[in-house]
């Protein structure tokens, strides 16, 4: 859910990429947030702004993906040579 709305720029877009409402990625964001204890978006008019955490955590989740990606492409090219 964070990630989503961090790549979508907005609640809104997220919620349909997902196919959850908009109030219940809200509730994810709110409920991640408190577990973390710290705020991952300024909640702005113009669409939310990750803050110092956000960004971290941004960067974590894309890190992630990097390495999720190497191994089912390294896993994928093994298979391929057996």
């Amino acid at each position: 859910a964070f990630l989503q709305v961090a790549r979508s720029g907005g609640f809104s877009q997220a919620a349909k990429a997902l196919h959850i409402t908009q109030s219940a990625l809200s509730q994810r964001v709110l409920n991640l947030e408190s577990e973390l204890g710290t705020t991952l978006f300024v909640r702005d008019p113009k669409g939310p702004r990750l803050t110092d955490a956000g960004t971290a955590l941004l960067r974590y989740c894309r890190m992630r993906e990097q390495l999720e990606d190497d191994v089912v492409r390294g896993l994928k090219s093994g298979k391929k040579a057996a």
